[in-house]
């Protein structure tokens, strides 16, 4: 089992890690709470139409990013899942699904400007993430508790419509790096559970400092 020291990756995934720690933004966005949506707007949205799917234009080369996927409900407020996905090697690590106002949904927006979220179909949107759930799975990760109710935004947007391939992982093997809300217990059990799966060498992993 060994690590992995890419400079010019480190600095790039340092400085994303970063910012989210500095906005709160590792888990969920400031102000989520109170706004989350109800088990009723959840199946009210998977009905309303697709509003946008926005992606990170760095995602591929990043491996991690913020994805929104949004719904225009029939009173005019927006209901926007958001899916903090790990490319590399964790799937999903953090969902959630809200109702907010447009001025609302628009300032969210802009909180990750650095991002440079850039529109995708629907149906690319929903085979990325469960694309990058399932290859978590197979590593024997879970996805984020909230993301099964998060993801029924989806409704009956197809994944097979998209005839794009998405590949996972990093130079072939997953690629786990820490993040800045993991304990040093944590990152231990990731490292040594992608161990008992893969074995030794098949993997590689990046700590970063805290």
């Amino acid at each position: 089992m060994g690590g992995i020291f890419m400079s010019r990756h480190e600095r790039r995934y340092q400085k994303y890690l970063a910012r989210h720690q500095k906005h709160g933004m590792s888990t969920a966005l400031p102000g989520v709470r109170g706004t989350l949506a109800t088990a009723s707007e959840v199946n009210l949205a998977a009905a309303a139409p697709v509003h946008e799917t926005l992606v990170p234009a760095n995602l591929f080369e990043q491996g991690l990013g913020n994805l929104v996927f949004s719904r225009a409900l029939p009173d005019g407020r927006i209901a926007m899942a958001v899916f903090l996905l790990d490319m590399y090697c964790l799937g999903a690590k953090s969902a959630f699904i809200a109702v907010v106002g447009r001025s609302e949904y628009g300032l969210r927006l802009s909180r990750w400007s650095g991002e440079r979220l850039q529109p995708v179909q629907p149906a690319c949107f929903r085979k990325l993430v469960e694309g990058g759930v399932e290859y978590a799975r197979e590593l024997g990760f879970n996805p984020h508790p909230d993301y099964a109710l998060a993801s029924k935004i989806f409704g009956d947007v197809r994944s097979a419509d998209c005839s794009t391939r998405f590949v996972y992982g990093h130079d072939g093997k997953p690629l786990y790096i820490s993040g800045p809300n993991e304990s040093p217990d944590q990152v231990r059990a990731i490292i040594e559970q992608l161990e008992r799966r893969l074995g030794a060498g098949n993997f590689d992993f990046l700590v970063l400092a805290g």
